[in-house]
């Protein structure tokens, strides 16, 4: 479980730290306040390992260009740095401007006993076929997690199935209105009209049919440390209950999950739904010297400032107003 979260001159960030719970964590924010950098960061700590070359490793993750390091340290005059705190022991991450394309060390590697999985916002699945191979040994502009979690969707199924591993995927497979199988690496969704090749799937149906592949395969349990970039994306409002049951039901079982969303709906209903669930609310926002802090809040109506709720509280202002014969300003 990751415990904190240090950040400093990286990207978007001057200064940030960050407590989070064992639990689900969300995180909102306008655009370009950081949120899909620190999921980043969290799925970073998770697949990076001593043997590897941590500097190849934050490249493909952030895919800055020319995967020059130097460009993903805010002021450069100075290095940049990430520490997290898990189970007790701290990874940390050093990145300086001492070669051309920058130098990274890295101390305190914690041991890997979660399972880490990123879903980004692009949905990955409907282009699947080829895409591991081509992303293996050609320059594309794709960024390891769009890889990565190809790489899970496509695990073998578990020989054995936990009960409540069994409920979310029955919950998800009526959502989906249908199975799905794999052929020649091309995902299918099988229903009452025969089987359909996703892209001809839409793209909502495909985001509960990855849930549902990575619960089946075992990616996603009870030891799984989940970071999901605005799951909303393409999805029906109706959906979004089915979606907050199943993460509510993985926290419940174990898992650590992160989210950065700018949907009110996914907001509020956890919110609904959070009952006793380790939940947080967490807000990203700039100052006038363009820096990032951070505000939080166990409660959602609590949470400050909060650009999503001024905006629908605007629209239900004009729409009150409307309603009372004032003017449409």
């Amino acid at each position: 479980m990751i415990n904190n979260i240090e950040i400093c001159n990286f990207t978007v960030f001057d200064q940030l730290k960050i407590d989070l719970v064992p639990g689900i964590n969300l995180f909102i924010g306008d655009n370009g306040t950081g949120k899909t950098h620190l999921l980043k960061l969290i799925y970073l700590q998770g697949v990076i390992d001593e043997h590897d070359d941590p500097g190849a490793g934050i490249s493909e993750i952030f895919l800055p260009h020319n995967r020059s390091l130097q460009r993903l340290i805010r002021k450069r005059e100075a290095g940049a740095s990430l520490s997290v705190g898990k189970n007790g022991e701290t990874f940390s991450i050093h990145i300086t401007e001492k070669t051309p394309r920058g130098t990274v060390r890295i101390s305190g590697i914690p041991r890997n006993d979660s399972k880490p999985v990123y879903i980004p916002a692009k949905e990955m699945l409907a282009n699947a076929p080829g895409f591991r191979s081509l992303h293996a040994t050609r320059e594309i502009h794709f960024e390891r997690v769009c890889s990565d979690i190809i790489d899970r969707a496509f695990l073998p199924r578990l020989k054995k199935t936990d009960p409540r591993q069994k409920k979310l995927m029955d919950m998800l497979e009526k959502g989906m209105g249908g199975e799905i199988t794999a052929k020649n690496e091309e995902f299918y969704l099988k229903s009452r009209t025969g089987d359909i090749e996703f892209t001809l799937v839409a793209e909502g149906i495909r985001k509960l049919a990855l849930l549902r592949l990575l619960i089946e395969n075992g990616s996603l349990d009870g030891k799984s440390l989940l970071c999901w970039d605005e799951p909303e994306t393409n999805l029906n409002p109706s959906m979004i209950p089915l979606v907050v049951s199943v993460m509510t039901e993985l926290e419940q079982m174990g898992a650590q999950i992160f989210i950065a969303t700018h949907s009110y709906v996914l907001l509020k209903e956890f919110e609904l739904q959070r009952g006793n669930h380790s939940l947080r609310f967490y807000s990203l926002s700039k100052n006038d010297k363009d820096s990032v802090s951070l505000s939080s809040s166990g409660t959602y109506p609590a949470l400050f400032p909060n650009r999503i709720a001024d905006q629908f509280a605007r629209m239900y202002n004009l729409e009150i107003g409307r309603a009372l014969g004032g003017n449409n300003e």
